[in-house]
């Protein structure tokens, strides 16, 4: 498993010249997106007992930290760019985790013994959320576009009884605070990951992407043509028999794209998934518009 140490002070400038040799690459952006500041971290080393083939294929990182203390930036970038593409993303495969830091139990000062754990084992009292989550590790789910949704829901239910503010309403006050804001995050990671395209432009901003404003002069002028015809079809329906029908079509349309999106997303090609992902918005904003017309007949 790829760890992530905290750099020694000497190579913190190595460092940070060898993310801006290649800050457009994505394994610099993946490596910048796990850590606060690239300089504060450095590559630690790959866990040679490992068996998973993906994890033994990762970048070759006593080599690329001996060529961060000789300033040989060109040869580490050159490993960058050698890196297969899903290890350089870290899609699929639990590539990447960071140390943990040391935190104490905010009542009674003791360790934290177990890892993103919510409650002191000692005094029983409930946490902060811990800021270096994201929303697959909250959710205990993989980090990948195919979510098993049964579990998220599971998942989630199992986190709400445990983190409702009600269970809380007996108890300090700023365990009611923390009751809130637990809870708050739990709804949002699970609505996030549970809608296929919220979720995916969820693994885009992990890795530093968004849809930028303004992406319809980016789209193919056939399909920007098509939804115009679709918009116009529907605005144009008297029956709720044919908004259903536009709505088949759009459900049939949207699932096309969930498979191809998390093909791209499983291959690593985040282009192609934001392409796509684009592509699903303008479907399920039509989609939100059907479901409007159908409520209003």
């Amino acid at each position: 498993m790829l760890v992530l140490n905290r750099l020694r002070p000497a190579a913190s400038s190595q460092a940070q010249s060898i993310c801006l040799v290649n800050t457009r690459h994505s394994l610099s952006k993946s490596l910048k997106s796990t850590t606060t500041t690239c300089s504060d971290f450095e590559p630690a080393f790959l866990n040679e007992n490992d068996t998973d083939s993906s994890t033994r294929h990762c970048l070759p990182l006593t080599h690329f930290w001996k060529c961060l203390e000789t300033r040989q930036q060109a040869t580490a970038a050159k490993l960058f760019s050698t890196t297969p593409p899903y290890c350089q993303y870290g899609l699929g495969f639990r590539t990447f985790s960071t140390v943990l830091k040391t935190q104490n139990c905010w009542n009674c000062g003791e360790s934290l013994q177990q890892t993103h754990t919510y409650f002191c084992t000692t005094c029983k009292v409930l946490q902060p959320p811990d800021e270096d989550r994201n929303y697959f590790d909250i959710m205990d789910c993989e980090k990948s576009f195919a979510v098993d949704i049964q579990k998220l829901q599971r998942t989630y239910r199992n986190l709400q009884r445990s983190l409702h503010p009600d269970n809380f309403s007996q108890k300090q006050t700023k365990e009611q605070e923390l009751s809130e804001k637990q809870s708050a995050l739990v709804n949002e990671a699970y609505r996030t990951l549970l809608g296929p395209l919220s979720r995916g432009l969820y693994m885009l901003k992990l890795q530093g992407l968004q849809l930028e404003e303004g992406t319809h002069f980016a789209m193919e002028p056939q399909f920007l043509y098509e939804i115009m015809e679709i918009n116009e079809s529907l605005a144009a329906t008297q029956t709720e028999e044919e908004a259903s029908d536009i709505g088949h079509c759009i459900q049939d349309r949207l699932q096309e794209l969930i498979r191809d999106v998390s093909e791209s997303f499983s291959k690593g090609d985040l282009k192609k998934a934001k392409m796509l992902l684009a592509k699903m918005k303008y479907f399920v904003n039509i989609e939100d518009k059907v479901k409007e017309k159908l409520s209003s007949s």
